[in-house]
């Protein structure tokens, strides 16, 4: 699957924001969001796999954003907001 790899990437930007002093988003907040991401693609591919499906390229934006945020975690966190926001819908 797909979903796997972009969560990842994202575990992998969480954890790469550690470098940074302080930032609207802490490293271990990014971490949290990157695991209830994970949670909730999961819980969308269970219950509704279209969803998750026609979700994919927003959810490969979000990937892309959170790599770009190189160590600015606010940005990353943002889009893991707004991801988490249109899978909730």
């Amino acid at each position: 699957m797909r979903i796997l790899p972009l969560l990842a990437a994202l575990a992998t930007v969480a954890a790469l924001g550690a470098c940074t002093e302080e930032t609207a988003c802490t490293p271990s907040e990014a971490q949290k969001k990157v695991a209830d991401l994970a949670v909730k693609v999961a819980e969308v591919g269970a219950a509704d796999p279209g969803k998750l499906l026609d979700l994919t390229p927003k959810l490969q934006e979000v990937t892309e954003k959170a790599k770009g945020a190189g160590e600015d975690l606010a940005a990353a966190c943002k889009a893991m907001d707004a991801m988490m926001a249109e899978l909730s819908k």
